[in-house]
């Protein structure tokens, strides 16, 4: 195959002409490059993958929520970078529950996963998270069997455990994208 060297040269100049980034800045990075140039703000880039701990606000048991449900966390100490606090102690933690499963007859427990969502910055930037907390209640089978035997059957029907996820159980998480947080300078 054989390519004449002027259409290669015009397929390289119109390239030349195109901007390596053609896509419109968002507010988000607007914000940041007009901290940069400010005198009383500066941007602070938190990397994708930082890790931080988050506690559970509320006892979460597998037999009494919902997939779905809305489950909320919180801050236990901030999170600074560069002695600035970018997530200060408190701040709501926003998650759901992702799985659950109730306790069943023959003795086996009900589990229950947690995962959190989001948080909000000093700023006001929301910042993506990801991370869950799976608990799994109390094995009762063998129980379950023997009754099952000396009853005829009727012991069968003993169930697990549910499984509880106590409040202030902390975990870690971790950001799920490069998020720029404005503070002052």
């Amino acid at each position: 195959m054989h390519v004449p060297l002027r259409a290669i040269a015009l397929l390289l100049a119109g390239v030349a002409t195109v901007p390596l980034n053609a896509q419109q800045p968002t507010g988000a990075d607007k914000r940041a490059a007009a901290a940069a140039n400010s005198q009383t703000e500066m941007p602070v880039i938190i990397p994708a993958g930082t890790p931080f701990k988050v506690a559970l606000d509320r006892d979460i048991s597998s037999a009494s929520v919902n997939q779905g449900d809305t489950v909320s966390f919180h801050m236990p100490s901030d999170y600074s970078e560069f002695g600035h606090v970018l997530i200060k102690q408190g701040t709501v933690v926003r998650g759901t529950v992702a799985q659950v499963d109730r306790r069943e007859a023959g003795g086996n427990p009900g589990n229950v996963t947690v995962q959190v969502r989001s948080v909000r910055a000093v700023d006001g930037t929301r910042i993506p998270l990801r991370g869950s907390k799976a608990v799994v209640g109390k094995n009762r089978q063998t129980q379950a069997a023997l009754l099952g035997v000396l009853t005829l059957g009727i012991g069968a029907t003993k169930k697990g455990l549910s499984a509880v996820i106590a409040a202030g159980t902390e975990f870690t998480v971790f950001t799920a994208a490069t998020t720029t947080i404005i503070v002052a300078r």
